[in-house]
């Protein structure tokens, strides 16, 4: 069953971004779902340009995983 939700034209224009191929569902559904370090890492990896948050929430996971296994 589809629902109907409201978004701001700045995420709309994110999602597309995201989307290629596959559906808005998909996406979403991807994004909700927790997302290792290597996944964060290879999503970053070739996008161009700095994102300061991307890399506030790598080093997040890169310290939480130091404290866990190293």
């Amino acid at each position: 069953m589809s629902k109907l939700i409201n978004i701001s034209d700045e995420t709309y224009k994110k999602l597309t971004q995201l989307k290629e191929k596959k559906s808005y569902t998909v996406v979403i559904e991807n994004l909700l779902e927790k997302r290792s370090n290597k996944e964060a890492i290879l999503s970053f990896a070739g996008k161009g340009g700095i994102d300061e948050k991307k890399i506030k929430d790598l080093k997040k996971r890169w310290n939480k995983w130091t404290k866990r296994y190293a």
